[in-house]
């Protein structure tokens, strides 16, 4: 994770599902608690996510949100991508 005056960027890398989701989330919330402005995520190195992590992420964007700050998610692989397509995740998570 990288910390600026205006934004935060939070790499998230290896599997993103039921054995890592609360982890994870856990980790996410704090990231996204501690900074200010834009929150990044980058999924650059994500090489599985299920429906357990597809939860966390959209759980990010809405805890984001709340707390007036806007989650972009960059970086996403192809495979990460065609799951969040199938799913509509990536609609509501700015990634269509």
């Amino acid at each position: 994770m990288t910390v600026t005056a205006d934004s935060t960027m939070i790499k998230v890398a290896g599997e993103l599902d039921l054995w890592t989701a609360d982890a994870a989330g856990a980790r996410l919330h704090a990231a996204i608690g501690a900074g200010c402005g834009r929150a990044r995520l980058d999924l650059g190195q994500l090489r599985f996510i299920d429906a357990h992590g597809l939860a966390v992420l959209l759980q990010a964007a809405a805890f984001a949100c709340a707390r007036g700050r806007q989650l972009e998610v960059v970086n996403v692989t192809a495979q990460v991508r065609k799951i969040m397509t199938v799913t509509g995740a990536g609609v509501a998570l700015g990634i269509a």
